[in-house]
């Protein structure tokens, strides 16, 4: 199931606890027109997908992850959504209409795609996991398989933090 980690493989590669590439804080505007700073989610299990409307595999893979945020919203995963090269209104207008309730980060110019080191800058739909302790534990590269998804989520929603202060 896991692939290089490379960025030419398409699909899922798991990182084992003690071995996680640190994720970076990612701050900005949302397409609601709030603001949103990454590091407030650190405790929470946090799925980060980069996603566009003109995208075709996003119009196809994100009406799941809506649903998976509302399956797993009482279970400490908070979904963020990181729309590329949109403007707000058709952003807005795709979140509504494929039920993607949560927050999007507005990323119009790709500066905050870019600092996710471990996606393609290029490659949409693309998404880390990030686990309790702000590590990213999965990288899916391309659309997600739903039911697959949510077991892995949920595994990783399952594991406890480490006992490092951070």
């Amino acid at each position: 199931m896991a692939t290089d980690a490379d960025h030419a493989g398409v699909g899922t590669t798991q990182f084992p606890k003690g071995q996680r590439p640190d994720v970076p804080d990612l701050a900005g505007a949302t397409v609601s027109g709030g603001s949103l700073n990454t590091s407030s989610l650190l405790g929470n299990v946090v799925v980060l997908n980069a996603w566009a409307s003109w995208c075709e595999p996003c119009r196809d893979e994100s009406p799941a992850l809506g649903r998976i945020s509302r399956r797993l919203h009482d279970s400490g995963v908070t979904f963020v959504g990181l729309d590329e090269e949109d403007t707000k209104e058709k952003a807005t207008a795709f979140a509504t209409k494929t039920g993607m309730t949560y927050q999007h980060l507005f990323d119009d110019k790709g500066e905050l795609l870019a600092r996710l080191r471990l996606l393609p800058t290029s490659g949409i739909p693309s998404t880390l996991v990030v686990d309790r302790d702000g590590k990213v534990a999965a990288r899916i590269i391309g659309a997600v398989h739903e039911q697959e998804f949510e077991s892995l989520v949920r595994s990783i929603a399952s594991e406890t933090r480490s006992g490092t202060s951070g």
